[in-house]
């Protein structure tokens, strides 16, 4: 294919595709904070004009076909740099790309005015382009952003292959002193390989965002029972691999329809956040808080005995008691919560197995500290309580 057809498609293409990503930018109502998109379509919109002016060589003044066509295909790079940057939220090399810019541009003019050498002026743009390519590819390669993994490996394997047909092209061009000795399709593929790779991130990131808030109670941040389903099997088999334990903690809000009766609904959601912001700040980040629902709270505690179970509900009956609500009205109130605690060991052990040996631990706490003794008649401390056959389960110290 000659260099002028090749050219004119791939600045169509460049455009069309630039121009895509952009409306599919500025029509999307919940936009991210980044914005990646708008330097990626102007990365691709600069390329096309720069490559729609290249493709008039010989048609119109070198000052446009040759140095400002140039000019604006090699925008691509910092921009395309920039726009990885704000997508994988790294720091970008924009600047110092943009300053190769205008060398290049001044050798381009040495060589088209008062040293004529298209040869040279080939081999220098794509080393230029190369140079850039490989470097936003390292920035994509970079990215620890698992969810968007698999689109910024595709475009950085893109951006590499790029680089392939210039290379050949300069190759060629120096063994056969023919700067238009090589031209490929190649190009044509990766520039339309990265514009279907890019909004692949979009794609990626909706489903992510998706997924996350259909594991996640609205009101208090914390997983809900999908979520728990979901994690909680996951945890026990590696628990059980390992030959550890799994505790749970079962808790409930002391008195909540009075609150909500009383101080009302508003006061009701102020306490259930209020909980759910004293458990995050007591657990560890492998502990799975979640809200079953009303004012009934789960954490499942993966590797944690009995003893260690314990000192955990203390922890988190301290910092409930330390919560003061605010309502609307400025009155001020504090919360407080039963906490049933189970530990568990068997090789079948289930999510609900540990939901059932917590929610009668949680009933057996209500009971002691209503008519201050256990519905069996004993201390309701200490004493193991066989719920499941083969799971022993605790009471609460706290």
């Amino acid at each position: 294919m000659d260099r002028r057809t090749l050219f004119t498609v791939q600045a169509g293409m460049l455009l069309f595709l630039g121009s895509v990503v952009l409306l599919a930018y500025y029509t999307r109502k919940n936009k991210r904070g980044d914005t990646g998109a708008i330097w990626f379509g102007l990365a691709f919109l600069f390329a096309g004009l720069g490559l729609g002016l290249q493709s008039q060589r010989g048609l119109i003044s070198p000052l446009y076909s040759i140095l400002l066509g140039n000019f604006f295909y090699m925008l691509m790079g910092p921009f395309l740099n920039r726009a990885m940057g704000r997508v994988t939220k790294q720091k970008d090399q924009f600047t110092l790309l943009m300053l190769m810019i205008p060398a290049t541009i001044a050798n381009y003019a040495y060589f088209t005015y008062m040293q004529p050498n298209v040869l040279v002026r080939t081999v220098e743009a794509v080393f230029v382009m190369s140079v850039m390519h490989l470097t936003t590819a390292t920035l994509l390669l970079r990215s620890r952003e698992k969810a968007i993994e698999p689109a910024t490996r595709a475009m950085a394997a893109l951006l590499i292959l790029h680089i392939i047909p210039g290379t050949l092209r300069s190759v060629m061009a120096v063994k056969l002193y023919n700067a238009d000795a090589y031209f490929s399709m190649l190009g044509t593929i990766t520039i339309a390989g990265l514009a279907l790779s890019f909004l692949w991130v979009s794609s990626l990131r909706m489903e992510e965002e998706l997924e996350q808030q259909a594991m996640t109670d609205p009101l208090t941040g914390l997983f809900n029972r999908r979520a728990l389903d979901m994690i909680g099997p996951r945890e026990l088999q590696r628990g059980v691999r390992k030959n550890l334990p799994c505790s749970a903690l079962m808790m409930d809000i002391d008195r909540f329809k009075d609150i909500n009766d009383t101080l009302g609904h508003a006061a009701g959601d102020a306490s259930l956040c209020a909980m759910a912001d004293a458990l995050k700040q007591s657990l560890r980040a492998s502990d799975i808080a979640t809200r079953l629902g009303g004012d009934e709270f789960f954490v499942m505690l993966p590797d944690t005995d009995e003893h260690t179970a314990a000192l955990v509900a203390e922890r988190l009956r301290s910092a409930i008691a330390e919560i003061r609500v605010t309502t609307v009205t400025g009155e001020e109130f504090s919360v407080a919560a039963s906490i049933g605690c189970a530990t568990m060991r068997k090789e079948q052990l289930t999510v609900d197995d540990l939901l059932h040996a917590s929610d009668i631990l949680l009933y057996r706490e209500k009971q002691i500290s209503r008519v201050g003794q256990p519905p069996d008649g004993g201390t309701g401390q200490g004493a193991g309580l066989d719920v499941t056959g083969e799971a022993q389960v605790q009471p609460s110290s706290a």
